[in-house]
This record gives C-alpha cells, structure tokens and sequence, in this order.
C-alpha cells in the first residue's frame, strides 16, 4: 500500500491545482476539440452548467477614486452533483486563465469528475480582462493604454476569486463547505503559489485554512483505505 504522506502530497498536488489541462486538449464529452480555444469558440454547455455575473472591484489594492469603478465578471456554477450546504459538501472553484470560461468549463473533465465522486459544487470564473470578463466597458478600452492595462495582473485576479467566492458561500449559506481552488497551465500557477507556499508572515486564518483542508483530504484518502 502506498503510504498516507506520498498519497496526501499527491491530493494537495491535484486539489491546488499542480495539475495542467493537457496541452492538445483532447475531445470530452461535449465534442469540444483543442484548436477551439484559438479559434475563439464558445460553446453550448450542457443545462446544468449555469452562467452569472458577479459585479466585480476594478482595484482591490488602492483607495484612489478609479479603484472604485467595477466590471462584470461571468462565472459558471454546476450545482449538479452539489450536496447541499447543510451538508458541509465541497465547493471546487476553477480559477480561469488567459481564455474565455466556457471553454474551460467544456474541456476541463477532471471538475465534472471530482464532484460526482465527492458531492461537490463546481464554480468556473473567469479571468479578468479575458471573455466577456472585460473592465471599461470594451476590449478596445481595457487594452487602451498602460493606465487601463495597470488592472492587469495575477494579484488583481486572485483577489477577484477571493471576493467572488466570498459573495457565492454568502449567497448560498455554505459557510462551512471547505473550498478547493484548481487550475491549468497559468490558472494553476499563480493560484497555487498564493496557497501553497507559506510564510512567517502568513494571517491565522490562512494557516487554519490550510490545517482545515490537509484534514478534510486525510479523511477522504482514510476512506479510499478503508
């Protein structure tokens, strides 16, 4: 039997997002093929894949008045296989990368198959400045200048997915559903160096999160054993 710890890393590994989509995309089951991310396809999801928008801080980090200007962030949320917040399920949240979501949310498999085993809800955001996640009102605006561009950054997204998901545990009152952020390629990257590198001068909070997480997975990997 594999030991407890090398499983464990594996499970940290996968749930914070060291796993990459497959760079050729290979066909899913919703018949979407690699060449459709450059082509710029949207496809038609199935049903239970839901789509919202969340108004979202154009700066998270200053307190000059365009700070306060907002855009509309699209996510997609599946509550398909979701068990419910009083049951404390889990919330898989795909951090998006430089692509449109819905084409992340047809290809990205691995999702759909974590939350069927685990009863877990499925949230997709998108990346600011990619899809229909665009700040001043156009692409042609928010690609203007190195002032519109200054909004642009790996820290501005991953404040954004802290605030989204803030605002979807409220909505739904699951305060107690743990949440596991993955990702591919850059998706996985920057959410992953924010997670899973620790520091002296990490909040209380965010060690307790970690805690929390490493103790759910021993429970799952315990069951798997069982």
């Amino acid at each position: 039997m594999v030991p407890l710890h090398s499983i464990l890393a594996l499970s940290l590994l996968i749930l914070h997002a060291r796993t990459c989509v497959i760079a050729t995309y290979p066909k899913t089951a919703f018949g979407v093929v690699g060449d459709s991310v450059a082509r710029g396809y949207d496809p038609n999801l199935p049903p239970e894949f839901v789509t919202y928008y969340y108004t979202q801080t154009l700066d998270h980090f200053n307190y000059k008045p365009e700070s306060y200007n907002t855009f509309q962030q699209r996510y997609i949320m599946n509550t398909k296989y979701w068990g419910g917040a009083n049951s404390s399920s889990p919330i898989f949240v795909y951090t998006g990368d430089e692509s449109g979501i819905t084409v992340v949310a047809a290809i990205a498999g691995f999702m759909v198959e974590l939350a069927s085993h685990f009863n877990g809800l499925l949230v997709y955001i998108e990346h600011r400045y990619y899809g229909e996640s665009v700040p001043f009102g156009s692409k042609e605006e928010a690609f203007k200048n190195s002032s519109t561009l200054g909004f642009f950054s790996s820290e501005q997204a991953l404040a954004d997915y802290a605030q989204l998901i803030i605002d979807v545990k409220k909505n739904l009152s699951a305060h107690h559903s743990p949440v596991f952020a993955l990702g591919g390629s850059y998706g996985g990257r920057s959410h992953c160096l924010d997670l899973l590198t620790p520091t002296a001068n990490d909040p209380d909070w965010l060690v307790a999160q970690r805690d929390t997480e490493i103790k759910i997975m021993e429970g799952w990997i315990a069951n798997y054993n069982a």
